[in-house]
């Protein structure tokens, strides 16, 4: 039982600094985003960036974990285990859950963040406050497809090891939507206003988020093993070795 224990507590680490490792993902769309805009937008895309954690973490515990995983469930949806919460009498089991809840909800904000680099320079904050809430419910019922044991698409045959569909598909898709909606950035195509207004306040910045996107990358695929023990470290070893090579060959 102790050898068992051992086992879960090592697990639940990598799956939590896992976690830490993605969430600081944030930080790095925030300076990419931050340094591509022009001059005077800093504050307001910081400030989407935050509240895409603060509101999605809202959605995510009310409703977007029992959505994706909760029990009972069928092809479409998770129908219970809404305001995540553990059983005081199994620690363990609770310990599981909770580390579980972190990894998937830095899935879930990761998804969500995409979109506010698209929308950067045209969108009200308050509005893009009330998408972050419900992005994260929408993302939370593609997860259940792809990942819940009965989810539609898993009962395809369809396998997505660290949410190259679920998560970044998805956040893409929402960005196209939202720009579709918004259209061009106002004066950007037109020529009513000089080209100076658009033009990346700090190239310094964007690199910088570069490298916390990068080494946040690497957490997310590795971490999807979801553990070290039995071959699971061999999964997350090849998974950072691919990812740092897929980067050097892209570049």
């Amino acid at each position: 039982m102790e050898e068992a224990n051992g086992d879960h507590a090592d697990d639940a680490t990598w799956v939590l600094t896992s976690s830490f490792v993605i969430l600081t993902m944030q930080s790095g769309f925030a300076m990419l985003e931050m340094g591509t805009c022009s001059k005077g937008n800093d504050v307001n895309i910081m400030l989407k960036n935050v509240f895409d954690v603060v509101c999605g973490a809202l959605a995510y515990y009310m409703v977007g974990y029992g959505i994706s995983y909760g029990s009972p469930s069928n092809g479409f949806m998770g129908l219970g285990d809404y305001f995540v919460d553990g059983d005081p009498e199994d620690p363990l089991k609770t310990g599981l859950l909770y580390s579980r809840y972190i990894f998937q909800f830095s899935f879930a904000a990761t998804s969500t963040t995409i979109v506010s680099g698209s929308l950067a320079m045209r969108c009200r904050f308050p509005v893009y406050c009330i998408y972050s809430f419900y992005a994260v419910i929408v993302y939370a019922f593609v997860a259940h497809w792809v990942w819940a044991k009965d989810g539609w698409l898993a009962q395809l045959g369809v396998h997505d090891f660290a949410g190259s569909g679920a998560v970044s598909l998805l956040g893409a898709m929402n960005g196209l939507i939202g720009v579709s909606m918004l259209g061009p950035r106002l004066g950007r195509f037109d020529d009513s206003r000089p080209p100076s207004d658009f033009k990346p306040s700090s190239p310094a910045t964007i690199l910088f988020g570069l490298f916390m996107l990068w080494w946040g990358w690497i957490g997310f695929n590795c971490g999807s093993s979801f553990g070290i023990t039995e071959d699971k470290w061999l999964v997350a070893t090849r998974a950072g070795v691919s990812t740092i090579n897929a980067t050097a060959g892209s570049s």
